[in-house]
């Protein structure tokens, strides 16, 4: 067994997958064997001038079967640079993705390669190994070097038949290099120069072809070039965050978002569009934290440590917005009691669009503010957007219903922090903006339950209020909102 170690100083490793362009935001990981067997011709013949073929051919046909990989911890992550376009119009750019993963500067990677070869190979691969200062492009600093010693217990990445297709691992076309013996195997030899001057070249010269040369040549892919499938760990790319929550320089508790869309939600389905937002975060979130379900913030899911409902308000507010008062949700307010930490703000970054049912286009979603509070209006006026639901009860010996009602509206101004209000005056349909709404035209429940009966009301306070705000059993859904009457 031959292992070649590798690590970057720099932290990247930057490296398009052959046959995939850099715009794409796609990263090469693991490191092709194909890539290093070119970088090695190419320091061989800058370094080594003096080397014959057949000193190389030996080198390079060490890397032909790769046996696998040990990969570090690693993330997937870009940089986007807007270029000139060189026109008149300076405004004109073109924007270009750098692709790279990121690894722990001291983190060794491992290839191993299923190779016998003799000590002088292993003297040159090794000599070879260490005059490489970059490894794909050349903001990737590399350090390399050569050892035989190997836990193949501890390799992560493997090839497809030697590995059980279990869940936890996904399938990854790795670019191999194509052994001497099967190019020469090949049915049409590739050939330098086209007509009577053309000539076969050798396996060493099919290995070194640049772009130009194979697509001068009319070749699809390189004729030394084996595409071999690996399975790969399915969050060998996934951000890791510490298990206390990260924290951030910066603190935000509330995100504020624009809805654009041809067919944007109704106002009266703010539950249903709530729920799809809150089950999206927690879908980004779990990506982010490596797929693990338990490791989903509290503050999206709503769940207590044992999986039960989280108690009180802790976890966030979504709050559905018709700011243009047409009758549509345009905006949409993500608000927490406590501070976002890291991986929650990606996932709120994330958050790019969410779908409708029954065929509607998707909503697109652009994050346009954070703050530490509501930046909304302050008044001491607030009129119901949305049905107040509540999931207690009225009986006898509770006075008149409405009277009642009134002493729950106080009850929840308590649970959220809010003055009681000096009066509580009922009306019986939405009177912001231009569509009022009846409180039984809006979705009332959640999962398909039995509605609950919706009410709104004007609440007056003796002191100004900022808001908006939400009240009741679905507040955390947009239920029971308020917004300024002044």
């Amino acid at each position: 067994m031959l292992v070649v170690e590798m690590r970057f100083p720099g932290g990247r490793y930057h490296a398009t997958p052959w046959g995939r362009n850099v715009n794409e935001g796609v990263v090469e990981w693991p490191p092709s064997p194909y890539r290093l067997a070119r970088a090695l011709i190419d320091v061989c013949r800058r370094r080594r001038p003096d080397w014959t073929d057949q000193r190389l051919e030996g080198v390079i046909g060490a890397l032909e079967t790769p046996a696998g990989f040990r990969l570090p911890p690693a993330t997937a992550s870009h940089t986007r640079s807007y270029l000139s376009s060189n026109t008149k119009d300076i405004t004109k750019k073109q924007k270009v993705f750098d692709a790279f993963v990121v690894v722990d500067r001291a983190e060794w990677l491992l290839a191993v390669f299923d190779a016998d070869v003799d000590e002088a190979v292993a003297r040159d691969l090794a000599d070879l190994l260490s005059e490489l200062n970059y490894f794909g492009r050349s903001e990737s600093w590399v350090e390399m070097r050569l050892s035989r010693d190997v836990n193949l217990v501890a390799l992560n990445c493997l090839p497809a038949g030697e590995t059980d297709e279990r869940a936890g691992l996904d399938p990854v076309r790795v670019a191999c290099l194509r052994g001497e013996s099967s190019y020469t195997g090949l049915p049409d030899q590739p050939r330098v120069g086209r007509g009577n001057k053309a000539r076969a070249f050798s396996w060493l010269d099919a290995v070194s072809m640049s772009t130009s040369e194979l697509l001068g040549d009319g070749w699809s892919a390189p004729p030394s070039q084996a595409m071999v499938d690996f399975m790969l760990p399915r969050n060998a790319l996934q951000p890791r965050f510490n298990e206390r929550r990260a924290t951030t320089r910066n603190r935000f508790s509330v995100a504020t978002f624009a809805l654009q869309s041809s067919v944007l939600p109704r106002v009266t389905d703010t539950v249903p569009f709530a729920e799809r937002i809150r089950a999206h975060l927690m879908g980004i979130h779990r990506r982010l934290v490596g797929g693990d379900l338990d490791g989903v913030s509290p503050l999206f899911s709503g769940k207590a440590a044992g999986g039960g409902p989280a108690q009180g308000h802790g976890h966030i507010f979504v709050m559905p917005l018709d700011e243009d008062s047409d009758g549509r949700i345009d905006h949409l307010i993500v608000k927490s009691s406590q501070e976002f930490d890291a991986s929650e703000l990606q996932a709120l970054d994330g958050l790019r669009s969410v779908w409708q049912p029954n065929g509607r286009p998707d909503v697109r979603i652009v994050l346009v503010s954070l703050a530490n509070e509501v930046t909304g209006q302050s008044s001491k006026i607030w009129i119901s957007t949305t049905p107040f639901v509540t999931g207690r009860h009225h009986r006898k010996g509770r006075g008149k219903y409405h009277a009642w009602l009134a002493d729950e509206i106080r009850k929840e101004c308590g649970f959220h922090g809010l003055p009681e209000p000096a009066s509580v005056e009922w009306i019986d349909r939405s009177q912001v903006g231009g569509h009022p709404f009846r409180w039984m035209e809006f979705v009332r429940s959640r999962k398909g339950r039995a509605p609950l009966r919706g009410h709104g009301c004007i609440l007056t306070f003796d002191e100004e209020v900022k808001g908006p705000f939400t009240l009741g059993a679905l507040a955390h859904f947009g239920m029971g909102l308020f917004s300024s009457g002044s």
